[in-house]
């Protein structure tokens, strides 16, 4: 695998179709693929293990790549993978092949940066969104978008889709609006955690004041019983 300007590059080879083959594949230490898009028939491929998977932790689904069968290059993503549930390696992919010079929509990671303050006073982190879906040409792809959160000063802070500043002219965001909260930080002010214990000693003094009648009320009836005899 070698990184070039703008792409990673891989060499693919076509395989034969049946379980026999699928098997043989799989212990020549390749793995199944599909190759299918633009201009392109739907093809049966494999890939060799070890570099793919180095492309995929550094491409994952975003990044692009060029693909080499049988001589030919293509431009392709990574759209699909499969995970084998036993064995945790990669079992399956699919590679999307596109236009460089169209447009296309890919999900780009967000990389959350910096240290929130209000995570270091007991806050949590949550994140709605770990990932945005974008379109654009294929070779303004980015590996990610980073998102800094030392802004978040309070409990109960948030970011939105607008704070991730997205340059419009290259990338149009898909299917969220700029106020949707894509982080935050969960926790009590001290506001709230005084009304959560004033509360809890209001329920302990009924909860203490209501025993007590209760018990004033079975030691009446007790009185009432020895009066009676």
């Amino acid at each position: 695998m070698k990184k070039m300007a703008d792409k990673f590059t891989l060499s693919a080879t076509k395989r034969e179709a049946g379980k026999a083959a699928r098997r043989e594949t799989r212990k020549e230490g390749r793995v199944l693929a599909v190759m299918y898009g633009n201009k392109v028939e739907p093809t049966a491929i494999s890939v060799d293990a070890s570099e793919v998977l180095r492309v995929y932790r550094k491409a994952g689904l975003s990044g692009l790549i060029e693909l080499d069968l049988a001589g030919k290059k293509h431009s392709v993503i990574i759209k699909t993978v499969d995970i084998h549930p036993v064995r945790h390696e990669l079992a399956h992919l699919d590679f999307l092949v596109v236009n460089v010079k169209e447009v296309t929509i890919v999900s780009v990671p967000i990389e959350f940066t910096g240290e929130s303050p209000a995570v270091k006073l007991g806050g949590t982190f949550l994140s709605k969104y770990n990932t945005i879906d974008i379109r654009c040409l294929p070779t303004d792809i980015p590996e990610s978008f980073k998102l800094d959160i030392s802004s978040l000063e309070n409990m109960n802070d948030h970011l939105c889709v607008a704070d991730l500043k997205i340059d419009e002219e290259k990338f149009e965001i898909m299917g969220l609006e700029p106020q949707i909260i894509v982080c935050s930080v969960a926790g009590h002010t001290e506001e709230e955690e005084e009304e959560v214990e004033s509360e809890a000693e209001e329920s302990v003094e009924v909860e203490v004041t209501g025993q007590k009648a209760e018990e004033e009320g079975d030691s009446e009836g007790e009185d009432k019983k020895k009066e009676k005899k």
